[in-house]
């Protein structure tokens, strides 16, 4: 009875091992699920394309939180290996998270905010703001150009060594001799205080722009610059003129927002992959010690 009843204990013992052995993750699963993980964030930011910063903190918040629990709760039930094993779920979360918050910040809010307003194409120099009111982007006619020679770089006399808040008039060679202005170039750091105006893409010969700001909403530094050329140069803003940055195309600069933030999720799959099967590997021998 007592080599039976040892037997049988020594049964329960070798059926506990071979239970925990079985619900202990594979090799395999400390490789792949915490990249899936990791790879499923960044594809639902990008798929948003910008659409809101929802898509961005509530999934990665999920994961992370899913994690930290399943990860704790191993923890106090002495299960080694599962625990180890939603940790690195809860460092692939986190790393999600960051490259989706840098996909969205540089790429995708930019492409969903120059595609929510309208394009304008041809636009002459001279027309009225008030026709562009919900512009995000201006292709302007043949002939425009930035009219460098009334550049003017404004800088805050009580910060000598801050910003240089850069403007010079958007014109043809009408406009040029008329002194009322509805767009001006802007950029900061980019011009002389009369001169050497580079700011933008394209040189001074760019037609197309993106609205950069709104007399009423422009930092007071361009403001400051506008009412400077004004006085320097004769110049009459027109009410509710525009600040543009410009560039030679900006459908084609709108495009390439989401063609970075498709080639980051690309390299990104790649790259932590190979950082996912490294460490999910390092992890499974160490928990198994």
């Amino acid at each position: 009875m007592q080599g039976s009843g040892k037997q049988l204990e020594s049964g329960h013992s070798i059926m506990r091992g071979s239970q925990q052995f079985q619900s202990s993750p594979a090799l395999r699963d400390f490789m792949l699920v915490p990249w899936a993980c990791a790879v499923a964030l960044v594809l639902i930011t990008t798929l948003s394309t910008g659409s809101s910063i929802f898509w961005v903190l509530v999934p990665s918040a999920l994961v992370i939180t899913a994690s930290l629990s399943l990860g704790y709760e191993k923890y106090q039930k002495r299960e080694q290996s599962s625990a180890i094993f939603w940790s690195l779920c809860c460092v692939a979360g986190f790393s999600g998270c960051v490259v989706s918050l840098i996909a969205y910040a540089h790429f995708l809010s930019p492409y969903n905010e120059l595609g929510s307003g309208a394009t304008y194409l041809d636009m002459l120099p001279s027309q009225s703001v008030m026709g562009a009111t919900d512009a995000t982007a201006i292709v302007f006619a043949e002939g425009t150009s930035i009219d460098t020679t009334r550049t003017y770089g404004y800088v805050d006399a009580r910060h000598p060594d801050g910003n240089t808040y850069c403007v010079a008039p958007v014109s043809n060679q009408w406009s040029m001799r008329e002194p009322g202005v509805q767009f001006f170039a802007a950029g900061m750091n980019c011009c002389g205080k009369r001169s050497d105006f580079g700011c933008g893409q394209g040189g001074s010969g760019a037609r197309g722009a993106l609205i950069l700001a709104r007399e009423e909403t422009a930092d007071p530094g361009f403001q400051k610059a506008v009412e400077g050329a004004a006085v320097a140069y004769g110049l009459q803003p027109g009410n509710g003129y525009l600040l543009l940055t410009m560039l030679q195309d900006p459908m084609q600069f709108r495009q390439d927002k989401l063609d970075s933030a498709m080639k980051l999720l690309l390299i990104y799959v790649l790259v932590y992959l190979v950082i996912a099967c490294v460490t999910g590997a390092m992890a499974h021998s160490m928990s198994k010690r």
